[in-house]
């Protein structure tokens, strides 16, 4: 389906597309984003488009600079760090909450995953278990029952994502990670679940600045 067959406003249609384009490494940092160039390749007015660059600079995955338009947003150690602090405090906070709240549909959709998961990895199905790992950081916000913690954690994700180019830890590291956090929050144990997400967000974050810091 292309751009504007759906009955999605066409802003939110584009803002989506670019944002995939931008994760996924299809336009890279420092890219110049033309409202011109843009609008011609995904079939639409330019306003869509100016819309779509306005909730990107929002979100943090573009930029925009007097006489030099806008551009994908570049790499930083220093804005990396800060991104992945805020990312880790609401992290927690979204852990913490869905195993006290323990929303009946969250923890049937969270043990749902846990076997899920257990059969990708035993198949060793990469491509489920990034599925997987995905789920399990929204099915947490969602499980918050905050609109404003789930858009906000979304939000903070992409940043980080594209922040560290694209950089992820396998599938499979990731997953038996995440397992142990759903466990822990399955049993209530909303301290144990926090502390592990704790660890395992210090040791990519950790992992992730190491392999992007250039050898002296």
């Amino acid at each position: 389906m292309s751009i504007g067959e759906s009955h999605r406003a066409l802003r939110d249609e584009v803002a989506d597309q670019l944002r995939s384009w931008i994760l996924d490494g299809t336009l890279t940092p420092g890219s110049r984003l033309g409202e011109g160039a843009i609008s011609e390749r995904l079939g639409v007015s330019r306003l869509p488009v100016r819309e779509a660059f306005r909730r990107l600079e929002a979100e943090g995955l573009v930029q925009t600079a007097p006489r030099r338009g806008v551009r994908v947003a570049v790499f930083d150690q220093e804005e990396l760090a800060t991104i992945q602090e805020i990312r880790l405090a609401l992290e927690l906070i979204a852990v913490r909450k869905t195993a006290e709240r323990r929303d009946s549909e969250t923890m049937n959709e969270l043990e749902r995953v846990l076997l899920a998961g257990s059969q990708a990895a035993e198949a060793g199905d990469q491509s489920a278990l990034k599925r997987l790992n995905g789920d399990f950081h929204e099915l947490l916000a969602g499980g918050t029952g905050s609109r404003v913690l789930v858009a906000l954690l979304r939000s903070v994700r992409n940043q980080a994502h594209h922040l560290v180019g694209g950089l992820v830890t396998s599938p499979e590291a990731s997953w038996s990670e995440h397992a142990r956090v759903i466990r822990a929050v399955l049993d209530a144990d909303a301290e144990m679940a926090a502390l592990l997400m704790r660890r395992h967000l210090h040791d990519r974050h950790e992992s992730q600045r190491a392999t992007l810091t250039p050898n002296p």
